[in-house]
């Protein structure tokens, strides 16, 4: 009997262990173009698709990407749809709070959402990992816009001998009455433009560029 258990028991982890890694590996490549490489798979909320992006920045340093990405005040320069972004509250060097509004085609409502923004720095590898999750009840509501409950976003910093493989992962359920063509068109050419601002902006990326390169 207790030998029956414990296969049984040996069983359910297993297909559990499968079914968990079929869900996390089970990107689909949506786009592929100047190095970059964008992926999406069924949400873990609403209909918005959850969004993968990556590329490799051959000459770029760490800590100027991790400013950038951490600079949310200037977020409404860059970021797609952001019209407002700003730091709401610094709880350490690591760690803080940061309020973004988002702009949405008539007749959708816009969006805001409250993220806390923790960075995490690996002695070891040298990885850096920045995770976004959202803070719904931090400040209050606003009567125009539509609060996003659930975010949730991590960027990957991880250095390679040919240069800085970058990452991002978001998933995110912007709540209300969006339209399907609206929200997984944004899945996809959301990550796609941030990336390509980033290849374009940060100045130890394009270092050593030729002219010819595009």
């Amino acid at each position: 009997m207790k030998v029956r258990v414990i296969h049984l028991l040996v069983l359910v982890v297993t297909l559990s262990s499968f079914e968990w890694r079929f869900q996390v590996d089970d990107w689909l490549l949506e786009r592929e173009k100047k190095g970059i490489k964008v992926f999406t798979k069924k949400s873990r909320w609403g209909r918005l698709k959850d969004s993968k992006a990556e590329m490799l920045l051959p000459n770029a340093k760490k800590d100027e990407l991790v400013k950038f990405i951490c600079d949310f005040d200037n977020y409404p320069n860059w970021v797609p749809r952001c019209r407002e972004a700003k730091v709401l509250a610094r709880i350490s060097d690591s760690e803080f709070i940061a309020y973004m509004i988002f702009k949405s085609p008539w007749p959708v409502a816009d969006r805001d959402c409250v993220l806390r923004v923790r960075i995490q720095r690996d002695p070891e590898t040298g990885t850096i990992t920045i995770n976004e999750t959202s803070e719904p009840r931090y400040v209050t509501r606003r009567s125009n816009v539509v609060r996003i409950e659930q975010m949730f976003s991590i960027w990957r910093i991880v250095p390679q001998s040919d240069g800085l493989m970058v990452s991002n992962e978001n998933s995110t359920n912007p709540g209300g009455s969006i339209p399907d063509w609206l929200t997984n068109t944004q899945s996809v050419d959301n990550p796609y433009d941030i990336f390509t601002t980033i290849q374009n902006t940060i100045p130890s990326a394009n270092k050593g560029k030729s002219k010819t390169s595009k």
